[in-house]
């Protein structure tokens, strides 16, 4: 299946809102920055709609925010490209989009996909954390694990290294 496997990438929308590399990938949103970077360098990805398994839907939430967009123009956003997908493909209305995904990342992703409801049911949500309220659904959204904080890494390091962690009075030790 490996072999065969593809997705199709929506194209249309602004490259600079929906489908970008966030600027740096670190901090609590570099997995969706990760996310974006591999599947635009993947070797799953079609030009060719028609021979697709799955569709990805590339909204990047997080760079909306960053460019200080409200919670409620990212909704009416969110809202108005993926109908707009479903007006000019016939592949979302197939299986009213139950073969496509996005990323959802933290409160930004969830509250920005809060006037879709039809997309939050049928679609495949990769949530970065579905430990947040968001309505996880376990039999059909994908759960992305975070990526280690900078700090996380230099301490797993350091007690990897020597066996143990200590700061202000906190002694964590590993046993080897």
């Amino acid at each position: 299946m490996e072999r065969r496997f593809t997705v199709f990438v929506h194209p249309d929308g602004d490259p600079n809102t929906y489908y970008q590399t966030p600027r740096k990938l670190t901090g609590k949103y570099a997995s969706e920055g990760y996310f974006f970077q591999n599947i635009r360098e993947s070797r799953f990805v079609t030009d060719d709609p028609e021979e697709a398994h799955l569709f990805f839907v590339p909204i990047s939430c997080h760079k909306m925010r960053g460019k200080g967009t409200s919670y409620e123009n990212m909704t009416i956003i969110v809202q108005n490209y993926v109908e707009g997908l479903t007006r000019k493909y016939p592949y979302w209305n197939r299986t009213l989009g139950a073969d496509h995904f996005f990323v959802t990342c933290h409160d930004v992703g969830v509250r920005a996909f809060d006037g879709l409801p039809y997309l939050v049911k049928n679609s495949i949500r990769v949530v970065c954390s579905p430990s947040y309220n968001v309505g996880y659904i376990p039999h059909k959204d994908v759960a992305l694990p975070q990526v280690l904080q900078p700090l996380l890494c230099r301490l797993v390091e350091m007690m990897l290294k020597t066996g143990r962690y200590s700061d202000s009075g906190l002694v964590i030790a590993i046993q080897r």
